[in-house]
């Protein structure tokens, strides 16, 4: 990746261009993504909220939302760390810090009594470790975002998505693409209107 060697030359780490805290809001076409190909039962908490963007779509479609996150951005309950919980939920719907995903589905895993869904780099189906995790916890729909999601509206995402949904009891995987192929005309209209 170029960005990665002009970061090397300059003496500096990749880190540095992540967002503080990895605050990555989500845009509304990915969370409808989720929701056009999966169908959730009962209360929904959405433990890393930011700033309220996937909570806000979920109560479109769902009335019993709950929302926290570790870092009070002025949306849902500031303060709860999710990973040091022993809240349970029936369905646990969230798009994790990158840098803590693997963290987040062990306790996704534990904490959802249903459904556990997480906006997770489509990366996220190779490693060992993962493999591991996956081969006694198979995710039981795997939906793919089918192009690059610019989570900070900058114009040149860099990486691929896809939602994991792991369900009680289901222990055979699925997968599925969304259809959002005109999710970028659409956001960009959005900003011109």
């Amino acid at each position: 990746m170029i960005v990665n060697e002009q970061y090397k030359l300059l003496g500096r780490k990749v880190e540095d261009l992540r967002q503080k805290e990895d605050f990555y809001p989500t845009p509304r076409y990915v969370t409808e993504a989720l929701l056009n190909n999966f169908q959730f039962e009962g209360k929904i908490w959405e433990p890393a909220c930011g700033d309220g963007r996937l909570s806000e779509v979920l109560l479109e479609y769902y009335t019993d939302v709950e929302s926290s996150d570790l870092v009070d951005r002025g949306y849902g309950q500031g303060g709860v760390d999710f990973l040091n919980s022993n809240k349970t939920a029936p369905n646990i719907i969230t798009n994790p810090p990158f840098h803590l995903a693997y963290e987040f589905i062990e306790q996704g895993l534990k904490l959802s009594e249903k459904c556990l869904a997480l906006l997770l780099p489509i990366r996220y189906l190779t490693g060992k470790k993962r493999a591991k995790l996956y081969a006694e916890f198979p995710p039981a729909k795997v939906i793919v975002i089918p192009n690059k999601v610019d989570f900070l509206g900058f114009g040149s995402p860099a990486m691929e998505f896809a939602w994991f949904v792991w369900e009680k009891g289901v222990k055979q995987t699925t997968i599925t693409w969304a259809d959002v192929k005109d999710a970028d005309l659409k956001e960009k209209r959005k900003k011109n209107a």
